[in-house]
C-alpha cells in the first residue's frame, strides 16, 4: 500500500518515514505538515523523506533545515539545543526564526553549503543563544553537509551537532 493511500473512513496511511522517533516523530506524526512550507509528508522530495528517516532513527543529535527556507527538522538526541523556548515551535518553521541571534553566524555556513556543495566544520564554537529565556554562551561541535536529490541538486542541510557545555552568562 501507496504512503498516501486512502484507508477506511478518510484516514490517512501514516508515511513510514515518521513512523518511528520517539517523542519529536510522535509530533511529527501529529502535526498538520498541510500548513507548513513542507507541505504533507507524502509529497516530500525522496531525499528529504530518507534524511528524516535516519533523523528520527539516530540517537545522535541531528537536525535537517530544507529548501531555501532551510524549514528545520530534528530529533529527540537534538531536542534539547532548543532550550525550553524554541521547542516544539521550531518544528516545521524556518531557522531563521527561532535562531535569529546567531543566524549572522550559521546562515552564511548554510549558505555556503547549499550554493558550494561542500560541508563545514565548526569545533568548540562559541555561540551565545537564547533558548531558555535568557541569553547564555553555548559551545558546539557541528558539520553541516548537503542533502543531495538523485539528479545531485541540493534539497537542504544535514547537520551533526554536540553541545559541548553551556556556561551561563
Amino acid at each position: 500500500m501507496k504512503d498516501s493511500a486512502k484507508l477506511g473512513r478518510g484516514v490517512m496511511a501514516i508515511p513510514h518515514l515518521l513512523a518511528d522517533g520517539g517523542e519529536i516523530g510522535a509530533l511529527m506524526r501529529a502535526k498538520s505538515w498541510s500548513d507548513t512550507l513542507l507541505g504533507p509528508p507524502e509529497t516530500w522530495p525522496e531525499a528529504l523523506k530518507m534524511a528524516v528517516s535516519i533523523c528520527l532513527n539516530s540517537r545522535f543529535p541531528i537536525s535537517l533545515w530544507w529548501g531555501p527556507e532551510l524549514v528545520m527538522l530534528y530529533n529527540d538526541a537534538w531536542r534539547p539545543i532548543l532550550g525550553k523556548t524554541k521547542h516544539p515551535a521550531a518544528l516545521g518553521r524556518p531557522g531563521i526564526e527561532s535562531w535569529p541571534e546567531i543566524w549572522d553566524i550559521i546562515g552564511p555556513q548554510f549558505t555556503s553549503v547549499l550554493t558550494r556543495g561542500e560541508a563545514t566544520w565548526s569545533d568548540d564554537l562559541l555561540l551565545v543563544v537564547e533558548r531558555n529565556n535568557y541569553r547564555e554562551e553555548a559551545y558546539f561541535t557541528y558539520s553541516y553537509s548537503p542533502i543531495r536529490h538523485s539528479d545531485g541538486s541540493i534539497g537542504g542541510v544535514f547537520a551533526l551537532d554536540l553541545l559541548i557545555r553551556r556556561p551561563e552568562l
